[in-house]
């Protein structure tokens, strides 16, 4: 074999070597490319977990909410006293008539009036209303809940001479007749009958009365107005 041959057949498997280093070059590059495509990828991901903390923190606000408002739902009966309405020095109600309520009671005092205020004079063994000794004018409200068994009596320093007194009387069972004044049943009062009865009772006695006055007007006040007359 020639020299010139012998070269020339020896660049050919030099020059493939070349372009397969050059390839695996560029495949190494876009091998790199594609790495990094997923990469940025992750980095995009992480937003979306930051979403669904924001979805768990409105959650947790919605439940707190809605147990407020279940605390408020629990909440006992609520009553209200005018202080001085229309420029009077009395308390309504109160005042003419004591207010009657269960324990648990909350009772709102609303001004009516100016210089008015509350000082409790006397209150069950155990409870601690301290009543409200500012003096106020038109507008302001304070309230108190009533939990001890009793009578509370206050008044209005001010105008407590001018009889600006009253009671509050914390009870079982505010809404029970008591006293003479109320309605009360038949049983209670140890009568055994049933109300149809009385009712029944009450058209007969009608009856006999309309029977009665009809014989009078038409036969006189006797059967025997006519007898002896000559």
């Amino acid at each position: 074999m020639k020299r010139r041959d012998f070269m020339r057949a020896a660049s050919v498997p030099a020059a493939a070597a070349t372009a397969s280093a050059t390839a695996g070059v560029g495949s190494a590059q876009e091998t790199g490319t594609a790495t990094e495509t997923p990469s940025g990828t992750g980095t995009a991901s992480t937003p979306g977990t930051g979403t669904d903390m924001g979805t768990e923190t409105g959650m947790g606000t919605g439940t707190e909410t809605g147990e407020a408002n279940a605390n408020a739902a629990e909440g006992g009966p609520t009553k209200t006293v005018t202080v001085g309405p229309g420029g009077s020095l009395v308390y309504e109600p109160g005042t003419n008539d004591p207010l009657k309520i269960a324990p648990g009671t909350t009772v709102e005092f609303v001004w009516d009036s100016d210089n008015h205020n509350i000082v409790v004079g006397s209150q069950p063994d155990g409870a601690n209303w301290e009543g409200h000794e500012t003096l106020e004018n038109a507008g302001f409200t304070y309230s108190h809940t009533f939990e001890t068994l009793g009578t509370y009596e206050y008044f209005c320093q001010p105008h407590k001479t001018a009889g600006m007194l009253a009671s509050i009387e914390v009870v079982e069972n505010p809404n029970a007749g008591s006293g003479g004044g109320g309605e009360k049943e038949l049983h209670s009062l140890g009568v055994p009958i049933q109300a149809h009865w009385v009712g029944a009772a009450t058209i007969l006695a009608i009856v006999v009365t309309v029977i009665f006055t009809f014989y009078i007007l038409k036969y006189g006040e006797s059967a025997h107005t006519g007898t002896g007359r000559n």
